[in-house]
């Protein structure tokens, strides 16, 4: 029988190998169900030989045998210059050979004399895709007219085999999409215990809601609790359960897109700040009907309080910029009234300026949440930092007192109040002599800041003012309007006497 050839049928063999070897059908262990086929084809096609080969580019292999010689009965494969079966894959196409000494295509096979082939029924193996991995063949080594009968029987046998090739590729599918989908979930588990995500499955018709252990200890709530959905809800702050239960609803209107997205605050017993947690979900329909939600929730309390502290400070900044303003502007008013030019106007401003420059310096490590043990604005850190530019010498200046911090919002004031005592103190008392000394001392007493400022020059060099100026004005002005306090003022002949009381509770 002659049959079509491929220019190459090792051109065929790329694919074959890939699946072949997918399969475990080559280079394996004889297995019982590949037996048992060639088995009934011998005997029931009454053939000496039976074979279930494939075939690759070079060789053909003998997944089992009944009746084959040695040594090829142990080798289990020969080169395709032994292979009638080559010719069933390449052709995709039974093969009936009788008498294949006399067939032109196969009479120089070694098949012939080697393994002693000379009649010939073959038909084609497949893998579920339809391509041909090999052939199912009945031998036998006399002349032989094959009958519809045989070649329907072997068709059948090789269909049974095809078949069992076909269950084994569903299950090695099977198993690499278990594979693949335990690798998924593990990724998936890992990214989930990664970023602290709690997982929870709702079932929109009953209530009843299922958790991961992760979202149990986010939401702080014992993992024995059979049904948590409940108990989440009377955990939620008050005044974030409307819109919970807006954007809830939303979700599950039918025609949206069915998802939730809220920042919820929950109040976990013993704990006095509330927790902020990201819950995000979405929501599957039947129909019109929502049946369930899914979805994660992560902690974002931290990212939640870093923005609630920029928040702040971005009010407190402001608050700051407007009262420095207001200062500024009256800094310009009053300075300008009291100064007899440009040159004395601008001296006096820029100093006053300054001042109040320095005093942020020292108190913006509080207001930009960078504090530390050796940027706290202090009062002794502030007078040192106001007083020293009208300092002769250094040992003019001695201070003392408490630890007393200053809130940023007082710090402006303290500063002014300070420069107006030291430019006084420049250009009428202590601090014009170089031999003047001042000492500046404060006490804390139940709900009173003490602050002595005291002046000492020798007796007669000072002279009190005539007129009290700016200066003057500024410091009743700072003192009782700005930090609602009180002072006093005592000219003595060796120096100038401030007390000032201020209320102050820390």
């Amino acid at each position: 029988m002659t049959i079509p050839m491929r220019e190459d049928p090792a051109k065929l063999t790329d694919e074959n190998v890939i699946l072949q070897a997918d399969l475990g059908l080559v280079d394996s262990p004889s297995e019982e169900v590949f037996d048992r086929g060639v088995r009934l084809a011998s005997r029931l096609v009454g053939a000496p030989v039976s074979l279930l080969s494939f075939v690759d580019g070079t060789r053909q292999f003998f997944k089992a045998q009944k009746g084959l010689a040695e040594p090829w009965a142990t080798l289990r494969e020969t080169p395709l210059s032994h292979s009638f079966c080559q010719h069933v894959v390449s052709s995709d196409a039974p093969l009936i050979v009788e008498d294949a000494r006399k067939d032109e295509m196969l009479k120089d096979n070694l098949a012939i004399p080697d393994l002693g082939v000379v009649a010939y029924l073959g038909v084609p193996v497949r893998h579920p895709s339809g391509a041909v991995l090999g052939s199912f063949c009945a031998i036998d080594s006399q002349p032989r007219q094959w009958t519809e009968e045989d070649r329907a029987l072997m068709t059948d046998l090789a269909d049974g085999i095809s078949n069992e090739i076909k269950l084994r590729a569903a299950l090695l599918e099977k198993e690499r999409l278990r594979q693949e989908s335990q690798q998924m979930k593990n990724r998936l588990d890992l990214a989930i215990t990664a970023g602290r995500l709690g997982v929870f499955d709702l079932d929109l018709e009953t209530g009843e809601s299922q958790w991961d252990s992760m979202l149990f200890d986010l939401w702080g709530m014992p993992k024995t609790e059979a049904n948590p959905f409940p108990l989440a809800m009377q955990m939620l702050h008050p005044d974030d359960l409307p819109a919970h239960e807006e954007e809830f609803e939303k979700a599950k209107t039918p025609g949206g897109d069915g998802l939730y997205s809220m920042n919820l605050r929950v109040r976990v017993p013993g704990e006095v700040s509330s927790r902020v947690l990201h819950a995000q979900g979405k929501v599957s329909f039947e129909g019109e009907t929502p049946k369930r939600m899914v979805g994660a929730v992560q902690d974002v309390s931290e990212l939640w309080n870093a923005l609630e502290q920029q928040r702040l400070l971005t009010k407190e900044l402001n608050h700051r910029v407007k009262n420095l303003f207001a200062i500024t502007a009256g800094l310009i008013s009053i300075t300008a009234q009291e100064s007899k030019d440009c040159k004395e106007m601008a001296d006096a401003l820029r100093s006053r300026i300054l001042s109040l420059s320095a005093a942020h310096d020292l108190v913006r490590p509080a207001i930009v949440g960078e504090e530390t043990p050796d940027t706290e604005a202090e009062l002794d850190g502030l007078v040192k930092t106001i007083i020293s530019p009208h300092l002769r010498l250094p040992e003019q200046l001695q201070s003392n007192g408490a630890a007393i911090s200053i809130a940023p919002d007082l710090a402006s004031s303290f500063a002014l109040l300070l420069h107006e005592l030291a430019t006084n103190a420049g250009k009428y008392g202590a601090l014009s002599h170089i031999d003047g000394r001042l000492n500046v001392s404060w006490t804390h007493q139940g709900d009173t800041l003490h602050i002595h400022w005291n002046e000492t020059c020798a007796a007669g060099a000072l002279q009190k003012p005539v007129d009290e100026g700016f200066g003057s004005t500024l410091i009743d002005m700072t003192v009782r309007r700005k930090l609602r306090g009180e002072y006093e003022l005592d000219w003595k002949p060796d120096g100038l006497s401030v007390t000032v009381r201020l209320p102050w509770k820390q």
